[in-house]
């Protein structure tokens, strides 16, 4: 479901296309950005009553393709190729061009599924056979230190509990 219905987008294009308006005063109107109402007029423009008519832009990445070799084979701009083609908006054609430069017809292709999740790389303990002697000093001085910090809150706790009982004495 889009942000704004097919008849706003229409009577705003209207409003563009009869010079009622400029582009900045419908977008400080409406509050909606300058370039947006100037790309709904170009697409009112081009495709009249039949503008924003929801429908599947391309459902293969055959079609995709052709798209951006309309594009490029009349030297039409990102906006002007998605207005002829009654695209919802230019991004859809920017993100296409944008996955057809980084991975060519593949990009293009639909994914199926989620994504699979990155590979942490596990790190594996080692055995204290295979540790050397320095690796073991400093291990043991950790949990001797981790022992010494255990043991102080273990004793506040109980010093905490005396005072309490104390009080209610």
């Amino acid at each position: 479901m889009s942000k704004y219905s097919r008849a706003f987008k229409c009577a705003v294009a209207k409003q563009f296309l009869l010079g009622e308006c400029s582009s900045y005063d419908l977008s400080h109107t409406y509050s909606i950005a300058p370039p947006i109402i100037r790309y709904w007029g170009k697409v009112f423009e081009i495709h009249g009553s039949d503008s924003f008519k929801p429908h599947d832009c391309a459902k293969n990445a055959q079609t995709k393709l052709h798209a951006l070799k309309k594009m490029w084979t009349n030297g039409w701009s990102i906006n002007h190729t998605s207005a002829v083609l009654n695209f919802s908006s230019p991004g859809t054609l920017s993100v296409w061009l944008k996955q057809y430069k980084q991975y060519g017809i593949q990009g293009l292709e639909r994914s199926r599924g989620r994504q699979p999740m990155s590979k942490h790389p596990f790190i594996k303990q080692k055995s204290d056979d295979e540790k050397t002697l320095e690796e073991l000093k400093e291990e043991l001085a950790y949990l001797r230190a981790e022992n010494a910090v255990l043991k102080k809150l273990e004793e506040l706790e109980q010093e905490k509990h005396r005072r309490t009982k104390k009080k209610r004495t």
